[in-house]
């Protein structure tokens, strides 16, 4: 317990227990103003023991809990690495596969996975007829498991293609290490008249087959999730031009993160500003954001309503208490952390 002009300690009391905050308090009726953290325990013992006093939350607080929760929303939904744009040709970039494309790739997956196993039999020893009762499958796809070379594909993607004239002319240069523009070129002038999309996603099925990384023309841009977290605390003005400008293209693509950086910018304006009749309205915007975090932190505002108006309003915080702490952790240190909380407490209080 600090004396806000003095900034002196008055006294330090064992625990944050409601009852005996309460009681502590009731020695000082004379108290017309507590500033303190959001803890509804503290709240309620002011209420009971000083009704006429202000009670202020502290602004520091207020706004370390704010991004606490954001932190937690960029990290629960963001992964540590961003891969902004993936250039796989001429101004062309990957697109997002669609349902059925998922579908048939897992399903791709599943069957050249139990290729392999089936493969993996037949080497051990196994005959085809062990291996198709191993794993209840025809005798006849058994067979044609064991003489099957490569990667197996759907039954909708073994159909005739657009580029089925000039898959030999493709697997050369590919084989050569050319580049998907320059493999595009020559097929181009032989005739073939399909999407460079075609060309690139065969390129990239026939690449994993034979184990290898399917080439990108151009590196990938990655955003680190750390300077999304960084963001919160700084002006993008503080940010190197490169990482501006991957933070600016992120954010152009996740609504819910341009929500969440609002959030905290205009919560810190409402302070900066000392405009207290701004914060319902905050409420009631971000409540509708439906982002947990920010819908939690809202209604523990509400719950505090007048003590953190009052930080809005006055000047008083917590402020003068935090070169009281660190004198007291010195003192713990001191101690070698065996001193007892009432040799604490004089130390404290004397020093």
């Amino acid at each position: 317990m600090v004396d806000y002009e003095t900034s002196k300690v008055v006294d330090m009391i064992p625990s944050r227990d409601t009852g005996e905050v309460t009681e502590w308090l009731r020695g000082y009726p004379e108290i017309e103003v507590v500033s303190r953290d959001g803890s509804i325990g503290y709240a309620k013992a002011v209420a009971e023991a000083l009704p006429g006093a202000l009670q202020v939350s502290d602004r520091f607080h207020l706004v370390k809990n704010l991004i606490d929760g954001a932190r937690e929303y960029i990290r629960r939904t963001i992964p540590p690495r961003i891969k902004l744009k993936e250039v796989v040709g001429e101004n062309q970039t990957v697109r997002k596969l669609t349902k059925a494309e998922i579908k048939r790739r897992e399903t791709e997956e599943a069957k050249n996975e139990l290729v392999g196993t089936v493969k993996e039999m037949y080497l051990k020893g196994y005959s085809v007829s062990a291996i198709s009762r191993e794993l209840k499958i025809d005798c006849r796809t058994a067979t044609k498991y064991v003489k099957h070379q490569g990667r197996m594909l759907s039954a909708s993607r073994e159909r005739r293609s657009i580029l089925d004239p000039y898959k030999e002319t493709i697997i050369t240069l590919n084989h050569e290490r050319k580049t998907i523009a320059s493999i595009f070129r020559v097929i181009a002038k032989e005739g073939y008249k399909g999407s460079y999309r075609n060309l690139n996603a065969f390129l990239a099925e026939h690449n994993e087959g034979l184990g290898r990384r399917h080439r990108k023309t151009s590196p990938e841009k990655i955003l680190r999730r750390g300077l999304l977290i960084s963001f919160l605390h700084n002006d993008i003005s503080r940010f190197k031009v490169e990482d501006q400008e991957k933070i600016e293209e992120y954010l152009k693509t996740n609504k819910n993160l341009q929500n969440l950086c609002s959030a905290v910018n205009d919560f810190r304006d409402i302070f900066r500003v000392k405009d207290d009749s701004r914060l319902e309205n905050w409420l009631e915007k971000v409540k509708k954001f439906n982002i947990r975090e920010l819908t939690t932190f809202a209604r523990g505002i509400e719950r505090d309503i007048e003590a953190v108006k009052n930080a809005i309003r006055t000047e008083f915080s917590n402020g003068v208490i935090e070169g009281v702490i660190n004198k007291l952790k010195v003192i713990k240190r001191i101690m070698y952390g065996r001193c007892s909380f009432e040799l604490l407490r004089v130390k404290v209080i004397m020093s």
